[in-house]
């Protein structure tokens, strides 16, 4: 497709947007400019500066924390310089290193001699709006133009009846209910140390609810699988969180996990492992729904106390239900939103007029930068003129002071000559 030499099939297809993934993934824009087709930015997780720059957002770095600290939106003087230095850096790093890096990528393997035009070129003329799995219930809260939409939920959905055996596992745990389990589909068990393996089923094994462990390898000979947990390599995961019987999620931050568990209104413990995972623990744990934990310090007792805190503290569920009343509060789903912006793309054949024209400008230009350095400049310079001035009048009158001193005895000797005479 991108080399011309795409076979029938292909050229007989065609297409009214692309929908592109934001994250490391500016190959992708070669194909808006090969189809000629406006496109869609889609964010997995909280906006990251450069894409919030890409549609001209403003990226409000004094309270609008990067997706990889674990800062709060009421941050310290050195955690606002850090996280506005590492926003600008990494935007002018996206900009200048990795997009000129596709160039050159893209030109080795197109061949030499083509005319290719640059991806931030192709991003100024094709993009049209920012798609961000955030929502404003559960993140924190930033300045949006027309060109941000957030759909985060966009996955939730009501619970369906579950497997005969899952439901039986469920049921027969009681009032006590189940505990779900699931570090979602990066880490597998394999990767897990023994020591974390047997510290998370000996815990448990001191339990009274039943758990359900996402669980996709065997667990080995060696290892005793406590009778009130049952591994799965896969499970209904939103199924689960909708049941009556569950009372806590234990999970490793995703911002999709965060949203579901929200939606369903189940308290949860975070154990995050990297990216954007240590925030969205963090911001669930400071708005009271949820506990976080951390694998370095991380003990069976430790472990232990947060559950039973989640279990026996009304409190946890309680402002889960608040948080999950707000998500829900909205006049259209998450789905609908998207729907709604892809189409209205593609009713107008792209829809650059979301954006802000700030896009154009340079990171200082946006801040005032450059204002406010001819601002200080002029004052310096008034205040230049104005020390000069004054050490200029101060001399006068030193000298007409002095002067005045000097003729004071003449005079008074003129006059004492005059009286002799």
């Amino acid at each position: 497709m991108l080399n011309g030499t795409a076979d029938g099939q292909q050229q007989e297809e065609r297409y009214d947007l692309l929908v592109i993934e934001g994250v490391f993934n500016d190959c992708a824009l070669l194909l808006a400019k090969a189809l000629d087709l406006p496109f869609v930015y889609f964010n997995c997780m909280s906006p990251t500066p450069w894409l919030l720059d890409a549609v001209g957002s403003p990226l409000a770095l004094d309270h609008f924390p990067h997706p990889g600290f674990s800062y709060t939106d009421q941050m310290s003087l050195w955690q606002r310089a850090v996280n506005a230095l590492s926003g600008v850096m990494i935007v002018y790093f996206h900009r200048w290193v990795v997009m000129p890096t596709v160039d050159r990528v893209a030109a080795n393997i197109l061949g030499p001699g083509r005319n290719l035009t640059p991806v931030w070129d192709i991003e100024d003329r094709y993009l049209s709006l920012l798609m961000t799995n955030s929502h404003f219930s559960i993140n924190y809260q930033f300045p949006m133009l027309p060109a941000v939409v957030q759909i985060g939920g966009l996955y939730c959905a009501p619970p369906k009846p579950l497997p005969q055996e899952l439901e039986s596992f469920v049921e027969a745990s009681g009032d006590d209910g189940f505990i779900l389990v699931s570090f979602g589909s990066i880490v597998k068990g394999s990767q897990v140390p023994d020591g974390i393996r047997f510290l998370f089923l000996s815990t448990f094994a001191r339990l009274s609810q039943r758990v359900i462990f996402k669980w996709e390898d065997q667990p080995g000979e060696n290892v005793s699988i406590p009778s009130n947990v049952k591994l799965l390599p896969w499970m209904p995961q939103q199924d689960l969180l909708g049941h009556p019987k569950i009372r806590l999620f234990i999970n490793h931050g995703g911002l999709n996990s965060k949203q579901e568990a929200v939606y369903h209104g189940v308290p949860f413990i975070a154990l995050p492992l990297f990216a954007d995972q240590p925030i969205n623990a963090q911001k669930a744990q400071d708005d009271g729904y949820a506990i976080r934990l951390d694998w370095d310090t991380l003990t069976e007792e430790i472990l232990y106390d947060a559950i039973q805190r989640i279990l026996t503290d009304p409190r946890y569920a309680l402002r889960m239900k608040e948080v999950s009343a707000l998500s829900r509060d909205e006049m259209t789903s998450a789905l609908d939103r998207a729907v709604y912006w892809i189409e209205y793309v593609i009713r107008h054949g792209g829809a650059p007029h979301l954006r802000s024209a700030s896009r154009q400008l340079s990171l200082h230009q946006r801040g005032f930068i450059d204002v406010m350095l001819v601002v200080v400049s002029i004052a310096f310079l008034v205040a230049y003129v104005a020390i000069c001035m004054c050490r200029r009048a101060f001399l006068l009158l030193a000298l007409a002071a002095r002067k005045q001193q000097h003729d004071t005895p003449t005079r008074r000797m003129m006059g004492s000559a005059k009286k002799v005479d």
